[in-house]
């Protein structure tokens, strides 16, 4: 019974962790990346300002896509967080399931033991 729950166990925290680092990567990696297309919309708007080439939509374009990609940076940031923790909750409840559940299996053992005369 140990390896069978062992193999959950190891695919738990094998999950756990691959989850942690994507969210460790989005916390440290995601700002800078943001902050590097924060500065090629304010070149883009001087671009725009001292040339007649481009026109005001397309800074308003790349504004409202560098919003767009904030708010998908935030949300994943939340959902991530929100799976660990159901995970170590889901992994908590689980094991008090397990131990409650041996413990009635071996009284029922003890019973048909009884009921045979072993």
């Amino acid at each position: 019974m140990a390896g069978k729950l062992l193999q959950p166990v190891i695919f738990n925290a094998i999950t756990i962790v691959a989850m942690l680092y994507a969210l460790t990567q989005l916390v440290f990696e995601g700002p800078r990346l943001l902050s590097s297309s924060t500065e090629i919309t304010m070149a883009l708007e001087e671009v725009v300002q001292n040339s007649d080439l481009l026109d005001e939509s397309l800074v308003s374009k790349f504004t409202t896509d560098q919003a767009q990609r904030r708010g998908l940076f935030n949300e994943i940031i939340v959902v991530m967080f929100i799976a660990i923790v159901a995970n170590f909750v889901a992994n908590y409840l689980g094991r008090g399931r397990h131990h409650s559940n041996t413990s009635r299996i071996r009284e029922l053992e003890a019973e048909l033991r009884a009921l045979r005369g072993d």
